[in-house]
């Protein structure tokens, strides 16, 4: 029984750092054959880690690491499974709020003006008014 779970722990595990290995190459513009190409390795080695066919070795790891600047807890890390919405949620959120600031510049420079213009007109009117 403890056997099993040792294995679906692994399997898991093999499971999380494909999906990050892949994203993390796709992320940074490599193919599988150009990442293979860069660390040394085979396409076919390359492939069988992202298919969770292959565990990584603590060689591959460093070099993944240092290749894609990151910790080695963010390769074996559960992916975000929600990481693309989260993105796109967050840009539209920065995207509104970059638009109510642009609003709210543009409503307080027109009434900066307003009252400036205002002013001038109330103290050109009155010092016409005291040279009468």
């Amino acid at each position: 029984m403890f056997y099993l779970s040792a294995m679906t722990n692994i399997q898991s595990i093999r499971r999380a750092v494909a999906k990050n290995i892949r994203s993390f190459r796709e992320e940074a513009g490599y193919t599988q054959e150009s990442l293979a190409e860069k660390l040394g390795f085979s396409t076919s080695h390359i492939a069988n880690i992202e298919g969770g066919k292959t565990g990584i070795s603590d060689e591959i790891l460093a070099s993944l690491c240092n290749l894609f600047h990151k910790k080695p807890s963010e390769i074996y890390s559960e992916p975000d499974l929600n990481f693309s919405v989260d993105k796109e949620l967050k840009l539209a959120i920065n995207d509104s709020v970059k638009k109510v600031i642009q609003n709210s510049y543009q409503e307080i420079s027109e009434e900066i003006l307003r009252r400036i213009s205002s002013e001038l007109t109330t103290r050109g009117y009155s010092e016409r008014r005291r040279e009468r």
